[in-house]
């Protein structure tokens, strides 16, 4: 089996499963408890999240780090918890066109209860438009949301540029979704109200989440009751989840550069191969070597996943969490153009990916063609 589809899932690494199975083997204690078995667990807890803030560059001071079940649940806990705190300030919330179905299906939530919900057109270099951004806000917004990679296209967007048109409007929380960015690319998170990501789309468990909270940024809960370390994010301190995403964030970082290397190359050689097929549109656009998108003309996205999928290569349509056989979002933003957006495929690679591996897909997509 080849495997391309790294920007939906990063197979767990073993140190991490290793780190997972040690904490909870070693530490028995619920670290709520006052007895010495939750006093040594609550220790370990704080060991590994003073950990977490040097990792990812935070002022402890500053930020909070909440650990949740995925990065949908930290982007629904950001997005309705601004809503639910700061509605009687404003119900304007200003989002980009290419935002994972969970900030979509939030903000649809929060129409339904009285948000404004503006969409940001996206420029032909697939990034929020800026002038636009300027143009839509006023003191009425509460809410700014933004991926900070794009997962389809693969886009890097300039989230201090962004950063720096919010500064005049101190009621607009800027929230970032950095789930295909954290882990891969240098990320400066200072200054950002709220950030998102899950560890496994860089070797964690399926099952972790992060949000980053400036702690001056007041948030309604989604759980309430139940001891934890937060009060955004009520349940039992689950010490094995977070020794594990510690761990992934740890070796993902250490790793970064090395990888980029090794990925670069990669891609390369990928765009090499695809260019020379007769039919096939590149749509990704410079800086992000990780995911590349094409179109293949005549060929439905969906129809081309089943192609490769006999193969024995995976490959996504879109996004995992997307609506199968529906146009791409990304795609009709910058392009304008539904057959395009209808035909399209993401690869998406990682430094595991083989030379070998991008041979053997580039001659599976000519021989489809």
């Amino acid at each position: 089996m080849i495997y391309l589809d790294y920007a939906a899932n990063y197979p767990v690494k073993k140190e991490v499963l290793d780190a997972l199975c040690q904490a909870e083997l070693s530490y028995r204690g619920n670290a709520n408890s006052l007895h010495l078995a939750g006093a040594q667990a609550k220790e370990e807890y704080e060991r590994v999240n003073d950990r977490m803030y040097e990792l990812l560059g935070l002022d402890k001071s500053e930020y909070e780090i909440i650990y949740t079940s995925s990065a949908t649940e930290s982007n629904n806990t950001a997005i309705k918890g601004i809503y639910d705190a700061y509605s009687g300030f404003g119900s304007k919330i200003l989002c980009s066109e290419f935002e994972h179905s969970s900030v979509n299906a939030s903000l649809s939530y929060l129409k339904d209860r009285g948000a404004e919900i503006t969409l940001l057109k996206t420029g032909p270099d697939g990034k929020m438009d800026l002038a636009d951004l300027k143009d839509k806000l006023n003191d009425e917004v509460i809410l700014v949301c933004l991926a900070l990679v794009e997962s389809e296209v693969g886009t890097i967007q300039d989230y201090k540029a962004v950063m720096e048109v919010l500064k005049d409007y101190p009621n607009a929380h800027f929230f970032l979704d950095a789930t295909q960015a954290i882990g891969k690319f240098d990320v400066d998170l200072s200054g950002v109200d709220l950030v998102s990501f899950t560890p496994h789309k860089f070797g964690g468990l399926i099952g972790t989440g992060v949000l980053v909270r400036k702690r001056s940024v007041i948030l309604t809960p989604l759980l309430h009751g139940g001891k934890s370390a937060s009060l955004y994010r009520s349940g039992t301190i689950p010490l094995g989840l977070i020794v594990s995403t510690q761990k992934a964030l740890e070796l993902a970082m250490n790793s970064k550069d090395e990888n980029m290397k090794k990925v670069k190359v990669l891609h390369a050689a990928l765009m090499e191969g695809l260019s020379s097929i007769e039919g096939v549109t590149i749509n990704s656009l410079p800086g992000n070597p990780y995911i590349t998108n094409i179109s293949i003309s005549g060929k439905l996205g969906g129809a081309t996943v089943s192609y490769l999928s006999s193969k024995g290569i995976c490959v996504s349509q879109k996004s995992a969490c997307s609506v199968p056989n529906t146009p791409s979002k990304p795609l009709m933003a910058i392009y304008h153009d539904k057959k395009r957006a209808l035909s399209s495929i993401r690869l998406s690679i990682s430094e595991l990916t083989t030379l070998d591996e991008i041979s053997a897909v580039v001659s599976a997509i000519k021989e489809y063609r």
